[in-house]
C-alpha cells in the first residue's frame, strides 16, 4: 500500500508524480491507438493524478498480485498457469 500526502513530500515527487504518474503517461499513445480510452478522456486522468500531487492531495494505491489456475486440462494433472 502506497498513502501519500503533503506530510509525505519525497514520496509525492518520487512515487506519485515520477513513478506512477509517469508509467501511466507512458502507456498514452498506445492505450489511445488501440481505441481503449480517447486522448481527451486519457488527459483528464493524467490530470486528476498530478492532482493528487497538489498541497491538499492524497495519493492511496493498494498493490495486489492475482493468480489463476486454468482447470480445463485438469486430466492431465497438472494446473495451467
Amino acid at each position: 500500500m502506497v498513502y501519500a500526502d503533503t506530510s509525505k513530500p519525497d514520496l509525492v515527487e518520487g512515487f506519485t508524480r515520477k513513478t506512477f504518474t509517469a508509467m501511466i503517461e507512458g502507456v498514452r499513445e498506445p492505450s489511445v491507438a488501440a481505441g481503449l480510452i480517447d486522448q481527451e478522456e486519457f488527459d483528464r486522468g493524467i490530470a486528476d493524478l498530478y492532482r493528487t500531487a497538489d498541497a491538499d492531495g492524497v495519493f492511496f494505491y493498494t498493490f495486489f498480485k492475482a493468480v489463476g489456475i486454468n482447470t480445463s486440462n485438469a486430466e492431465s494433472g497438472a494446473p495451467e498457469r
